[in-house]
């Protein structure tokens, strides 16, 4: 038994299993209940996506709906892109996060890995948020496809890419 606990796939699954219970708790009982940071996640994929559309000249609104952000199309025929918190990635933020923790390699380079890869997917997801909006203005019935499917393939794939360069590039792992 021993033994097994020592192979580093093993130890790899139990600290992320470990990490992630935390995160877990630590996001729905101190994260979710006595900050804003979701709201702050939320609104600010809505006003990226939104100056990205303007550089294209498409003109939006931002709307606050209860705990959603609402990016509208300006005269579109439908009414836009809801915003909430299973939406932001900061779930995404913490899977990311603890794939690197946990797979052995130097802090150093964990240290700034983390935070360009948290940018890369918070990029990603207002790519996707743009992509939906437009989507929905243009063929409102693959929505729901492209929300359920599509992007989650996408954004998932960024996240394994990433975590497997940082692996590949500046993990460690014992040949043994």
């Amino acid at each position: 038994m021993g033994t097994f606990l020592k192979h580093p796939a093993v130890r790899f699954l139990i600290l992320g299993g470990v990490l992630y219970g935390i995160w877990l708790l630590v996001y729905y009982l101190f994260i979710k209940t006595y900050t804003s940071w979701d709201y702050y996640l939320d609104l600010s994929i809505v006003y990226l996506s939104q100056q990205l559309l303007e550089l294209v000249g498409i003109i939006t609104l931002i709307e606050v709906e209860s705990d959603h952000v609402i990016l509208l199309m300006d005269g579109a025929v439908n009414s836009g892109v809801w915003v909430g918190d299973e939406c932001n990635g900061f779930k995404l933020f913490s899977i990311f996060a603890i794939f690197v923790i946990a797979f052995p390699g130097s802090w150093k380079t964990k240290a700034w890995f983390i935070p360009m890869g948290m940018l890369l997917i918070h990029l990603a997801n207002v790519i996707r948020v743009i992509a939906l909006l437009l989507i929905y203005d243009a063929y409102p019935t693959a929505l729901d496809f492209n929300h359920l499917y599509t992007f989650t393939v996408f954004v998932y794939s960024i996240i394994f890419i990433l975590w497997w360069w940082w692996a590949k590039r500046y993990g460690r792992v014992s040949k043994n």
